[in-house]
């Protein structure tokens, strides 16, 4: 059962304060410290000390946001340990992408990410925003966040010190994470030469490619093509074959094409280093491209549901916590809620529903952060308290409906305006920022 597996075992730095940073709570820091200092005082009633807000700044300052990264390097340690999860033909299916995150502006958090100047339609008026990228390797069919950074994403000549990272080479980082029963899939921003090669060599991959990529593969996007699925030999750019010989990687490498028709008429192709027809078929490339949908949720999960933008710091050391503590708090959920949606999938089939269920995400995350100074601190009968959340998540649970549309994407450059005047009220009036 996964949900054998709980991080109190592992020896924590100041659980206080760690339970404090993963609830993230909208209430002010002393209530906060107020509310876990009563509980502490049901455990133990010889417990009647006070934390002060200042205590607590004090000692978060000498919390590495390592500890989190560790505790969610364990997890996902712990989660695949027995082989037990979700595989597609026998593959881990993971995807890579990165987003954009709006930081507090502070000047601690301006020494190591770099500041940009927004404008707006009005000439004259501008804004100084802080902004970093992050990038996630993540397993689409069983919700675990394999890998995840946050850097620095603009490049400032006048700060030479703050290293800039594009999504390319984040995406070289996570490689480190990723094996020959591994399937990782990116979208059309990724593919290059040498992100084929280095995956090539350690793992497999499946990248949607543009027109420009290869002229191999130009002809797939012609809809009427009578070639679907074609292997070809492609050989690296002239500019760095020098550095790849050096690297003692090679200069050609074969890759498979494979045009997919979505239900829309539209064309894409896909690049892939799996060129056996055999592991897979030319029509398994439509609905498995379409599995990479599942880091576009987490990112709305992240962002949304578990505010990450909402920073609870003003630091640069405060973000990275922040940060971290809501991946191992994503990858601890997907954790806890594995055998109870085995259990719901189960039932469904069984009583032959038209849709099967999962755990409503707003319950559970809900529930450990409620119960997070209990798991870290506390409670001393695990078991009992593990299964009272598996009641509660298979009480509350929301439908699984499959092959549901999704509203197209707004042309950008016809509704620019439009977009730009709705960002600017969510950031006024929805958004709840530090120091707003």
């Amino acid at each position: 059962m996964k949900e054998r597996f709980f991080t109190r075992k592992v020896k924590l730095t100041f659980p206080k304060m760690m339970s404090l940073i993963l609830k993230k709570s909208t209430k002010s820091i002393q209530n906060s410290l107020n509310d876990m200092q009563l509980e502490m005082r049901k455990m133990n009633p010889k417990e009647n000390y006070s934390i002060t807000n200042s205590a607590y700044t004090q000692a978060r300052a000498k919390l590495s946001y390592t500890a989190f990264d560790e505790l969610s390097e364990k997890t996902v340690e712990l989660f695949y340990r027995d082989g037990e999860y979700h595989k597609y033909k026998g593959f881990r299916l993971l995807a890579i992408d990165g987003s954009i995150v709006i930081l507090p502006n502070s000047e601690d958090i301006k020494k190591e990410f770099n500041p940009i100047i927004a404008k707006c339609g009005k000439k004259g008026y501008s804004k100084e925003v802080i902004q970093s990228r992050v990038s996630v390797l993540y397993d689409v069919l069983n919700n675990i966040a394999i890998d995840a950074s946050i850097n620095n994403q603009i490049l400032d000549k006048t700060n030479p010190k703050l290293k800039a990272k594009d999504e390319r080479s984040l995406a070289l980082e996570h490689l480190e994470y990723c094996n020959k029963k591994d399937l990782v899939i990116c979208d059309r921003g990724y593919p290059s030469y040498k992100l084929f090669v280095k995956y090539g060599l350690k793992s497999n991959f499946l990248m949607r490619i543009q027109k420009s990529t290869s002229l191999e593969a130009k002809l797939l996007f012609n809809a009427n093509n009578k070639e679907k699925d074609i292997v070809v030999e492609i050989k690296a750019p002239s500019r760095i074959k020098a550095e790849l010989k050096q690297l003692k990687l090679p200069i050609k490498m074969k890759i498979r094409f494979i045009q997919v028709i979505l239900n829309d008429g539209t064309v894409e192709v896909l690049a892939t280093n799996i060129l056996s027809k055999k592991i897979l078929k030319t029509e398994d490339f439509k609905e498995l491209y379409a599995k990479r949908w599942g880091i576009e949720t987490y990112y709305d999960v992240l962002k949304n549901r578990l505010s990450l933008e909402n920073f609870t710091g003003k630091t640069a050391l405060a973000i990275r916590q922040d940060f971290h503590a809501t991946i191992f708090l994503t990858n601890y959920e997907s954790m806890l809620v594995y055998d109870s949606n085995l259990e719901l999938l189960d039932k469904s089939k069984s009583k032959s529903n038209n849709y099967a269920q999962k755990v409503n995400k707003a319950v559970s995350f809900n529930a450990i952060k409620h119960e997070a100074f209990n798991i870290f601190y506390g409670s001393e009968d695990l078991a009992t308290q593990m299964e009272q959340l598996k009641e509660l998540f298979l009480m509350n649970t929301v439908l699984v409906r499959p092959n549901r549309k999704t509203p197209p994407r707004l042309d950008k450059s016809k509704y620019s305006s439009s977009i730009a005047h709705k960002a600017v009220q969510f950031l006024k009036r929805k958004k709840k920022s530090v120091g707003n």
